[in-house]
């Protein structure tokens, strides 16, 4: 399934579902940004706080009203860096598939099909310096799931991947391993775009403001604006170059790409907090 409906000049209605790792430093309004500066009218609501997992926002029942107050194109799911599991491994966090996460991806499908939207699955990065199974094993989950359930995928975790081997010097993770900096939802926000026009960004160069959200909860203060980054040319281009190319490569690879399920080896110090 290829995510783009081919907008041209239509507006586009996004609605964003998450957590912290999708509103820090406003990135939805780094995403409206681009899609302005590149001749696309793109609004966005986000529905996102910190710690939540998708099963949350089924739990609280927000999803449900959200759904019917608007005519919405996109809906993106954004999943915790863990897949919404508290599986610990000598006392670190580490990932596993999880059908828990699985199930909740069908469950909202499920929603977001009756309301006539296209569900979007964003593939996280891992946690920095964490395991390259880890990575393996998120990449596989998320595209697992969408290609059971035929709904787009943006290629994030592959563009935040490529970045970090062409400039490993650039900061996008924060002091905790797992936030991003402004320029690592930048990056996030151009591989969004990218995902939902099927094209690529010009290169950008300039100051992009919002409304300022809390980190902590993600409370926005609409009676604020902010700096969230000022855009350099240069990292545009390379970013916009590399963001393209992995929606590119997964259009041509007929949406999903094969991944072999990774082997993973945890020592008996491990812990699932959820049981």
């Amino acid at each position: 399934m290829s995510a783009c409906k081919s907008p041209g000049n239509k507006r586009l209605n996004v609605l964003l579902v998450g957590n912290s790792s999708i509103y820090y430093n406003n990135m939805p309004t780094m995403l409206e940004y681009i899609a302005h500066e590149n001749g696309q009218d793109l609004k966005t609501k986000l529905i996102a706080y910190g710690g939540y997992t998708l099963q949350d926002h089924l739990n609280d029942g927000t999803i449900e009203k959200t759904l019917d107050s608007l005519s919405w194109d996109f809906v993106i799911l954004n999943e915790q860096s863990t897949l919404g599991e508290h599986f610990m491994v000598d006392g670190l966090r580490r990932v596993k598939e999880s059908n828990s996460f699985y199930g909740t991806v069908r469950k909202f499908v499920s929603k977001i099909n009756k309301s006539g939207a296209e569900t979007v699955v964003l593939s996280l990065y891992p946690r920095k310096n964490s395991p390259k199974s880890d990575g393996e094993t998120l990449d596989y989950s998320y595209m697992k799931i969408a290609k059971e359930l035929d709904i787009g995928l943006s290629p994030v975790s592959y563009t935040w991947r490529d970045i970090l081997k062409v400039r490993s010097n650039w900061q996008i993770y924060r002091e905790d391993n797992l936030h991003p900096t402004p320029l690592g939802s930048f990056i996030t926000a151009t591989t969004l775009y990218s995902t939902l026009t099927n094209s690529k960004s010009m290169f950008l160069e300039g100051e992009i403001t919002g409304p300022l959200i809390e980190e902590f909860d993600g409370t926005i203060h609409l009676d604020s604006i902010v700096s969230s980054i000022k855009v350099d040319k240069s990292k545009s281009q390379i970013i916009n170059e590399l963001a393209y190319q992995n929606v590119k490569n997964l259009s041509e690879s007929g949406g999903y790409f094969r991944l072999a399920k990774p082997v993973q080896i945890f020592t008996k110090d491990s812990t699932n907090l959820n049981l």
